[in-house]
């Protein structure tokens, strides 16, 4: 594992961005869409979002990231670019499906207003793959123009969401390789999760990664062949990416699924109301582990650290508990991440230990990579001769 990347990355991914959204409706209609349960048709006020770019500034955060819903769809986008760097935000991305970015002068304005990013949320590279998933005939040619436009405008940085679902996973490989060739070089690939409109149709898009690992790991190995390009994860669990731990994404990231879940967590903690989420669904989100030591926590008043494996040879680490008498979300956090948040290799179910291991704690792994774990073989009994007593 190159070190000094795996340092570069943790720099970038522990970068404070200031998410703001500023829409409730999208001009696409993804069938996947995490957020579909929260668009009702409208924008958010341009007074109300000035406001929120000032409490970001408040937090001395410099980076500014604008989603929605679609957010170049809100009448005063423009204006909203403006402002933010005239009270200091050095850095302005938005999240888009970049339709509006067909229209070479929107473009030009957003860039002269302060746009410095755009991040093209693009699953598909031709039409019947991507308008499969958009629903909406004609998507794929105008998001495609207007990435040919971002990818033209100078200083401008750009790169590409893919959500990996069933009618796209085996053609991850030739989704990259299409975009690397336009001149893509930064690629987030995300895994599904069970909320809004991915739980509605979760029989059309939730695929099993352990089934199609290769059609993963041949898109994750393009890293090698294209050195310059930067491939991130968001949300794999790390057990698919063994091999590929410079991949497994940074778990300061917790810190913005929980903030984006903040309400629902809230009214669990005070009124003890289990998240609305909570149930048939939590095996296929990345927080189950987190959601359940929560809840652990509530109910019993404490938590403990996670040993070691018995497989790594290494000094233990501190076992102090956590007590639900000082609880504090942040503080809590980081108590998961450091002492709760393990994980393990596909090659530990063949372990003696498996049932009672809960395998390495995931900064360790990300260092050092899942050959750290070597699992011990049950030794097989001997079954006596009848009649011997041997």
């Amino acid at each position: 594992m190159d070190k000094e990347k795996f340092k570069n990355r943790n720099k970038v991914a522990e970068t404070p961005k200031y998410w703001i959204r500023l829409t409730r409706f999208c001009n696409n209609n993804c069938i996947f869409c995490l957020d579909k349960g929260a668009q009702n048709g409208s924008v958010i006020d341009l007074k109300t979002v000035k406001a929120q770019l000032r409490e970001g500034r408040k937090q001395n955060i410099k980076k500014l990231v604008l989603s929605g819903g679609e957010p170049t769809v809100h009448p005063d986008y423009l204006a909203i670019i403006k402002y933010a760097g005239s009270i200091g935000y050095e850095g302005i991305q938005t999240v888009s499906n970049g339709r509006m970015f067909a229209y070479k002068g929107f473009l030009r304005k957003a860039v002269a207003n302060g746009l410095t990013e755009t991040t093209f949320s693009m699953h598909g590279h031709n039409k019947e793959l991507y308008e499969i998933q958009s629903q909406i005939p004609g998507s794929f040619k105008q998001a495609l123009t207007g990435l040919v436009n971002a990818l033209k405008t100078e200083g401008l940085i750009v790169n590409i969401d893919i959500v990996i679902n069933k009618t796209n996973y085996k053609y991850l490989e030739e989704i990259i390789r299409f975009y690397i060739k336009m001149g893509v070089s930064e690629f987030d690939l995300m895994h599904i999760v069970p909320f809004g409109g991915a739980w509605k149709n979760r029989k059309k898009i939730f695929y099993d990664p352990r089934l199609h690992i290769s059609c993963l790991h041949r898109a994750f190995a393009l890293q090698n062949e294209f050195p310059w390009i930067y491939l991130w994860t968001n949300r794999l669990p790390a057990i698919y990416l063994e091999g590929y731990e410079e991949l497994i994404q940074n778990p300061f990231k917790l810190k913005d699924e929980i903030r984006g879940r903040k309400r629902m967590l809230e009214d669990y903690l005070k009124n003890d109301n289990l998240m609305n989420c909570h149930g048939s669904r939590c095996k296929y989100c990345f927080l189950e582990m987190f959601c359940r030591d929560l809840i652990e926590l509530k109910r019993s008043g404490i938590l403990k650290s996670m040993p070691y494996p018995s497989c790594i040879k290494s000094k233990q680490p501190d076992q102090d508990p956590y007590l639900w008498k000082n609880f504090k979300m942040d503080n809590f956090l980081d108590f998961y991440i450091e002492k709760r948040y393990f994980i393990k290799s596909f090659r530990c179910r063949d372990c003696g230990h498996n049932k009672s291991c809960s395998g390495m704690q995931i900064n360790y792994i990300r260092e050092h990579g899942f050959k750290v774990l070597k699992p011990f073989k049950q030794p097989v009994k001997k079954r006596r001769k009848p009649g011997t007593g041997e």
